[in-house]
């Protein structure tokens, strides 16, 4: 698969992080824990990050029953083969993710350039 397209710079990632608190954004935060947790999950393919993104799904974040998947494999530990399966299925959602978080930063420089 593709490297991701999007920076990961995390003192950018962090002055966002800060920039949301402050102003109460809770879905820019939401983005930054999404996408680190999903793209922790890209890089190791295992139950343990996969546990970590499913602690931070909202309900009807991904679609055509991925979600659902997501929360089998966490529940009863399939094998690598499908848990590799699901890391494919994903992937398209990460690169999502990855523009979400340049909105966001987009946002963020609009802001503070003013």
């Amino acid at each position: 698969m593709p490297e991701r397209a999007c920076a990961d710079d995390p003192v950018l990632l962090e002055r966002l992080r800060t920039w949301a608190w402050d102003r109460g954004r809770t879905d820019v935060i939401l983005d930054l824990d999404l996408h680190a947790c999903a793209w922790e999950f890209q890089r190791c393919c295992s139950r343990q990050t996969l546990v970590r993104l499913a602690a931070v799904l909202p309900g009807g974040a991904l679609a055509d029953g991925l979600e659902h998947e997501v929360r089998r494999y966490v529940d009863s530990g399939q094998s690598h083969m499908d848990v590799a399966a699901l890391h494919r299925s994903l992937w398209d959602w990460c690169t999502q993710l990855c523009q979400r978080l340049a909105a966001d930063l987009s946002e963020m420089a609009a802001e503070v350039g003013r």
